[in-house]
């Protein structure tokens, strides 16, 4: 790969993880929302809130895949392209406004980035304007050497821009900018901010996989149907409050698991089962993938109910004790008949195919069983997958002479 295309591949990365940053900080910020607050993204700015006294913080959010030799992210210098980008966007913002002054009395504007902070020159001059140790033409002065030493034109006419600000309103403006950097880790923040909400560790991320999807969602279906990417207090509360419902349930969080399938899934022993009265052959390989996904479903939910403390031995033990009583009433009354002609003198061999068919029978009978774990009503294909882990764990069959079969 040529230093052209490598560059092209690092400046696609960083602008889709720029993106997926704005979201999660925007995700971050939404858990934090308190009544009459509302939160925007890609509105007013990459996100904003609007506070209930009708102040609002505007936010830019820059995020750098570029890391120094010892691996953290690198530091925002006094010429970064991302710091005068913004301050460049706030100023535009500012210059359109009716009241430039009132206006900026009014608002917060906080960059957010998981860049470095070493020693910025410009950042330290901001923070001493504001707090009156330096006066507003020091601070011009300032910005032009700072400009006539900058070989970027695209800095220098934000630079220019940022310069031509009025003295009353350009110390104003300095006095509302805010910054915040080593913002890495939104993920984990976001997780905590939930566990401050729902106070059960193991929930968490139950209820972070199903906010962060409806969040998505939201968020795509905003833009494409045109409508405003804002949302209230009082619209999260509505939208998003059965989000945290897993958490609040006794009812166990069902997931949905990633895995590995076996090998030679055909080689199981409830597979071999199937095939034997003709559910199934060794060539539906789709089928025979469909139930062995269905069986590791349903067996990793149980393995995590467990080992997460949401489900105790003694209860699985009654499910598995059900499903298979479920299982012995149906298996009765489908090879009542067979067993009268067994006992009658009927060989198995001589009503193999009936036994095939009422196998099948009985099969799809149980397969229609809606099963039930606690409080938990499980999905059609979590309870056929109990169906195949009890074939495969030896303790129910479909042929009347199952245990026989291998």
């Amino acid at each position: 790969m040529g230093n052209s295309d490598r560059q092209n591949v690092i400046s696609a990365s960083d602008t889709s993880i720029g993106f997926d940053y704005q979201f999660y900080y925007f995700f971050y910020l939404t858990l934090g929302l308190k009544h009459g607050e509302k939160i925007g993204l890609e509105e007013k700015d990459d996100v904003h809130v609007e506070l209930s006294n009708g102040d609002l913080i505007l936010i830019q959010t820059k995020h750098t895949l570029q890391t120094r030799s010892d691996g953290e992210s690198i530091n925002l210098t006094e010429r970064d392209k991302d710091l005068w980008k913004t301050i460049s966007n706030w100023t535009k913002i500012i210059n359109e406004q009716a009241s430039p002054l009132d206006y900026v009395k009014k608002t917060t504007f906080q960059l957010i980035s998981n860049k470095s902070l070493a020693s910025n020159q410009f950042i330290i001059n901001l923070k001493q304007l504001a707090e009156d140790d330096i006066n507003v033409s020091y601070f011009k002065s300032y910005l032009k050497s700072l400009h006539d030493s900058t070989t970027d034109k695209t800095i220098c006419n934000y630079i220019n821009e940022f310069k031509a600000i009025k003295a009353a309103l350009l110390k104003e403006f300095v006095m509302h900018i805010g910054f915040e950097f080593n913002q890495d880790d939104l993920i984990r923040l976001i997780k905590q901010r939930i566990l401050e909400k729902i106070y059960q560790k193991n929930r968490v991320d139950d209820v972070y996989v199903k906010l962060h999807s409806e969040l998505r969602d939201t968020n795509y279906l905003s833009v494409k149907n045109g409508t405003k990417n804002v949302i209230g207090f009082e619209d999260f509360i509505n939208k998003f409050r059965k989000c945290f419902q897993v958490a609040m349930s006794d009812k166990l969080p069902v997931r949905s698991f990633q895995f590995s399938l076996p090998e030679n899934p055909e080689e199981q022993l409830f597979i071999k089962q199937l095939i034997h009265i003709r559910d199934i052959s060794i060539e539906d390989r789709e089928e025979i993938i469909e139930f062995t996904t269905q069986l590791l479903q349903l067996y990793n939910n149980l393995k995590t109910w467990e080992d997460d403390g949401d489900l105790l031995p003694s209860e699985l033990k009654k499910f598995n004790e059900e499903t298979i009583q479920i299982w012995k009433n149906n298996f009765k009354a489908k090879y009542r008949k067979i067993k009268h002609k067994i006992n009658s003198g009927n060989s198995i061999e001589e009503l193999n195919d009936n036994i095939k068919e009422t196998a099948v029978s009985l099969l799809d009978e149980m397969r229609n069983k809606i099963l039930k774990i606690d409080d938990t009503i499980l999905s059609t294909e979590l309870s056929n997958g109990h169906l195949y882990l009890l074939t495969e764990s030896q303790e129910i069959g479909w042929q009347y002479d199952w245990k026989k079969t291998e």
